[in-house]
């Protein structure tokens, strides 16, 4: 899909070798998550020629020191991972610098960007539960005020998906927690297990939330799959690790996500389109035996 809304046109290209790659992260977690983009995105310019410069935007900065920072090194195009600030970039597309956003949907009507089908990705996972049987379902997500388009876009999918199959689900069912609070985590869950028609199945909002209600659920005596059936959105943690739990996640596709970031950059660079592009890729379902057929 894409939106469009017209841009200034640049001037003509001029000649350069750096290309700046924006990045900030508030949780240490995601790092591991977001470390995939960075790593492709710098594989791709050095095969192209081009010299990949990370900078890392410390709250501290002020949008004129990071702009300083950006014409002093010459960059001539910027990837933004995650990392949006709409002075900033408002502020360097009319310099002629041209940014592609990967994977953050704040302001997809206004930057070019590539994003992740949120929406469908929740929607065909929560469709793999109700294949396995499942007809009693909870949600479970954890507030991020900086995201707020990620999480309407993971609900409503999941949402589409229980009302087209004309399942019941109130609004106890949706358990919306700070990300480290344990304890209100393990009295939701108490809470829902508890009900005479408890969930068969969890729809988690990420893999990361999905491992600390496995934590809780152990402590609980609940066993995964036996006893409830486990899903979330992905990839945030590194599944190679042998001591991270197994999560079944619609996976998100951090390489194909920049290579067509690439090429949105390239076609921006080359043709210097007017019109905003917004790409989105679909999640995969990943089975890796969290998931099972209602008993």
């Amino acid at each position: 899909g894409y939106k469009r809304k017209s841009i200034r046109t640049r001037p003509k290209k001029k000649s350069f070798k750096y290309v700046v790659i924006l990045h900030y992260e508030t949780q240490s977690y995601l790092w591991n998550f977001s470390r995939p983009f960075i790593s492709e995105l710098e594989t791709i310019l050095l095969a192209n020629g081009y010299y990949p410069l990370v900078m890392h935007m410390l709250p501290q900065l002020t949008t004129e020191e990071i702009i300083q920072e950006i014409k002093l090194s010459g960059a001539g195009a910027i990837f933004a991972v995650h990392y949006v600030n709409d002075q900033l970039f408002e502020s360097l597309e009319n310099l002629g610098i041209p940014i592609v956003i990967i994977n953050n949907s704040n302001f997809q009507k206004k930057f070019f960007s590539v994003l992740v089908d949120d929406f469908q990705g929740a929607y065909e996972g929560t469709e793999h539960l109700i294949e396995l049987g499942h007809r009693n379902m909870a949600y479970l997500e954890y507030n991020r005020p900086d995201l707020p388009a990620v999480i309407m876009d993971r609900f409503f999918g999941f949402k589409k998906a229980i009302d087209g199959h004309n399942l019941v689900f109130d609004d106890g069912r949706r358990i919306s927690l700070e990300l480290t609070d344990m304890e209100g985590l393990s009295a939701a869950l108490k809470r829902l297990f508890a009900m005479p028609d408890r969930p068969t199945a969890l729809f988690v909002h990420d893999d990361y939330y999905a491992a600390s209600v496995l934590a809780v659920l152990a402590q609980l005596k609940m066993k995964v799959p036996a006893d409830v059936s486990v899903i979330a959105p992905g990839d945030v943690l590194d599944y190679l690790q042998p001591f991270l739990p197994q999560i079944t996640t619609m996976r998100i596709n951090t390489s194909l996500m920049v290579r067509t970031a690439w090429d949105l950059m390239m076609n921006r660079l080359h043709t210097m389109p007017e019109e905003i592009h917004v790409l989105k890729v679909k999640q995969t379902l990943v089975k890796r035996g969290s998931c099972a057929h209602v008993s």
